[in-house]
């Protein structure tokens, strides 16, 4: 595999890397003025002494990261599933799909040895949604494609290790549907498909009180493969794009609004799905990336101001991606992770950072393993990428660590 990177020294260098079948790295540099390079590398960083030759001798050294640290792995390769960040600072990751066509029910923590097994939930769940409650001691996981989409919903608490039942089932099965936990603490179910495989404009709230489903306002447009985002007041989410009922993908976007939906007459700049949305400091809402699914992938982004609730182009990714993840870091950039560009059949390594000052995009440090369908999440001061899916050895067992 050979990747080229651009990387920032006092002169503008190239990164060439190979990488064999034992996992060991050779570097070379190619740079208008150096006569001579010593790289001495690990798998996660390089110290480089070059020698420039211009009128005077200049020798520099430097080290820089190139690849994220390797991190223990999964107990269970899985991709498709989902986690959540808990009180206690673990990281909860449940069921996926651990084969092309099995999914799981077993969960795992991530903690400071590495992951440890947690209690299996009561259903094996993939395409389902997995959402901390507001206090972050319990977790709801909600629907799933298992058994042509789970109506049903359970409930864990980390206090004693064990899954339970909501009270009641939510009114519609669902699956590729999300789930967006609200200020007042409740949990808006939105979209997906239902059991017998259409895609649907349904929505339900999870009540944590009562541990059970009210029926909501169905949006007014069916889709799956959406986005969900809570804005800055805590009350009203943005859903955007997805496919629709006739499985076209779309560049609609509405409004959830104190029980309503409302359709917004702009739309965003470009029709999309398995795309990625992260609201930023300033209120307004990232879009990222998506495409079709299995043929084309994007590498543009946009803008949601929700004063104007208008939509802005802004500096496209280097890298086309469908299925990634966007992580909000403390600096107010944003992190875009892995992905699949479905166009050229890869699955992108180096990572990128949006900058909402510049509203362009640059390159940053490589995952060792590229995934999409997989999950980030920012903990204390780095960002956790797990599992995923990969065209080469499917389900991805791996975790890697960004350091901030």
């Amino acid at each position: 595999v050979t990747t080229t990177m651009e990387t920032d020294m006092s002169t503008s260098m190239y990164l060439i890397y190979k990488q064999d079948v034992v996992k060991r790295y050779s570097y070379s540099f190619l740079a208008m003025g150096i006569a001579s390079t010593q790289v001495t590398n690990n798998p996660s960083s390089i110290k480089i002494t070059s020698t420039m030759m211009n009128n005077n001798v200049q020798t520099s050294t430097s080290t820089q990261s190139v690849f994220w640290n390797i991190d223990k792995p999964l107990n269970t390769a899985r991709s498709n599933f989902g986690s959540a960040l808990l009180a206690n600072g673990q990281v909860l990751v449940a069921g996926g799909l651990i084969t092309s066509s099995s999914a799981t029910s077993g969960t795992e923590a991530y903690t400071s040895t590495g992951w440890q097994l947690a209690s299996s939930m009561k259903f094996s769940r993939a395409y389902h949604t997995v959402t901390a409650f507001a206090n972050n001691t319990k977790v709801l996981a909600a629907g799933s494609l298992t058994t042509n989409g789970q109506q049903n919903a359970e409930v864990y608490n980390i206090l004693n290790n064990t899954w339970t039942f909501t009270s009641n089932n939510m009114s519609s099965s669902h699956y590729l549907h999300t789930a967006t936990l609200l200020a007042n603490g409740q949990i808006l179910i939105a979209g997906g498909y239902n059991a017998s495989g259409k895609i649907i404009s349904a929505a339900e709230l999870y009540i944590p009180p009562s541990n059970s489903f009210i029926n909501t306002t169905n949006m007014n447009i069916a889709r799956s493969y959406f986005t969900s985002t809570l804005l800055s007041d805590g009350s009203t989410v943005l859903v955007t794009g997805g496919a629709n009922a006739s499985n076209y993908l779309i560049s609609s976007a509405e409004l959830y609004i104190n029980g309503s939906w409302i359709l917004l007459s702009n739309s965003m700049t470009q029709s999309r799905a398995y795309h990625a949305a992260v609201l930023l400091n300033d209120g307004t809402v990232l879009v990222v990336g998506g495409g079709t699914g299995g043929a084309t992938a994007y590498s543009t982004a946009e803008i949601y101001n929700a004063t104007s609730r208008k939509f802005t182009a802004v500096g496209s990714m280097q890298y086309r991606r469908g299925g990634l993840t966007l992580t909000l870091l403390p600096s107010g950039k944003v992190l875009a992770t892995g992905g699949a560009d479905w166009t050229s059949s890869t699955y992108p390594l180096i990572c990128e950072l949006y900058d909402p000052v510049t509203r362009t995009w640059s390159n940053t440090t490589m995952l060792n393993y590229g995934r999409n369908y997989h999950q980030s999440v920012l903990l204390n001061n780095f960002v956790l990428t797990t599992g995923g899916n990969n065209g080469n050895v499917s389900r991805v067992i791996s975790s890697e660590r960004y350091n901030l």
